[in-house]
């Protein structure tokens, strides 16, 4: 819950400069360290999430435990490998249906890190507030929570009547 009210936060200050002016200048100097925080209390989410995937799936995960924070930091993989890791998060813990919320974030995530950036190169005299960087972000921050909902979900459910039963090394991912 608290990385779902941190994102939300997040967008609601960074969109506060269309608001008004005196608003936003209240609130600039909230947004990297809200940022950071949601930086920080979204990948211990997504470690514990990973380790708990380990207990419910032993060893049929693409990549180690161990390397689940480092992918978001490591340049090229940090493109595709976040994805592939939250796919197998997902598997682990039996989810059933489709995984489409986890593709809609991961492609609304990309149009946010890499399109912004693009956007923002392109046009240099660009407004940081401009309509496709709002809306991109607000659709990344809620295709997010969703997410974070999601598989915390089906890993509760896992945890609770998995096929063997209750998993005693399953530890619940407190920090969504």
């Amino acid at each position: 819950m608290a990385t779902q009210v941190l994102i939300i936060m997040h967008v609601i200050l960074g969109t506060a400069d269309g608001i008004s002016s005196t608003f936003f200048t209240a609130t600039a100097r909230l947004t990297m360290p809200l940022f950071l925080g949601i930086v920080v209390v979204f990948l211990c989410w997504f470690r514990r999430c990973r380790l708990n995937a380990e207990v419910f799936a032993p060893g049929k995960h693409k990549y180690a435990a161990n390397t689940t924070v480092g992918t978001w930091f490591t340049p090229g993989v940090m493109w595709w490998a976040p994805r592939r890791i939250t796919l197998d998060i997902w598997s682990a813990g039996g989810a059933t249906g489709s995984p489409w919320v986890i593709n809609a974030w991961w492609a609304a995530w990309l149009a946010k890190s890499v399109g912004v950036t693009a956007y923002m190169v392109i046009d240099l005299n660009g407004n940081p507030n401009s309509p496709y960087i709002v809306l991109v972000d607000i659709v990344a921050s809620v295709l997010a929570v969703l997410m974070i909902q999601q598989v915390t979900a089906a890993q509760k459910a896992k945890a609770a009547c998995g096929p063997a039963g209750p998993h005693a090394g399953y530890d619940e991912p407190s920090v969504s």
